[in-house]
């Protein structure tokens, strides 16, 4: 299965690690819209996480994260938390990355100094995906 992943993702011309990258990434954005407001110590946690990464892309880190913040916003206003989750966990395959999401995602929403309980079920779903 994850040999197949593999050459889906050669066939299209993206490059696994930075499509994990982009997942984690988008993880890490969707934590900070859960809980119905975008927070701005969470954001600047993943800003300041975000900027560790090696990011190799056309699209600039910060026009990556602005555009996908409305996405996450989007995602929670439409129910669909559980489907985005799903969705880029499909493409972390490595298990240590899909281990560094949870650990990313427990960060982001300490950042602002509680855990909301939108957060926490959210936290709880990711965790099973693991």
């Amino acid at each position: 299965m994850k040999f197949e992943q593999l050459l889906n993702h050669f066939d299209s011309g993206i490059c696994v690690e930075q499509l994990q990258k982009e997942s984690l990434l988008d993880l890490a954005l969707l934590f900070v819209a859960v809980d119905g407001r975008v927070c701005e110590s969470e954001l600047h946690f993943v800003r300041k996480w975000a900027a560790t990464l090696n990011w190799n892309s056309a699209v600039s880190l910060d026009n990556y994260i602005s555009d996908m913040v409305g996405k996450c916003v989007h995602a929670v206003k439409s129910d669909d938390i559980e489907a985005f989750i799903q969705h880029r966990m499909k493409f972390i395959i490595d298990q240590p990355m899909r281990e560094l999401a949870l650990k990313i995602v427990h960060k982001v929403c300490a950042a602002d100094g509680k855990i909301d309980h939108r957060e926490q079920a959210a936290m709880d779903f990711l965790e099973a995906q693991v």
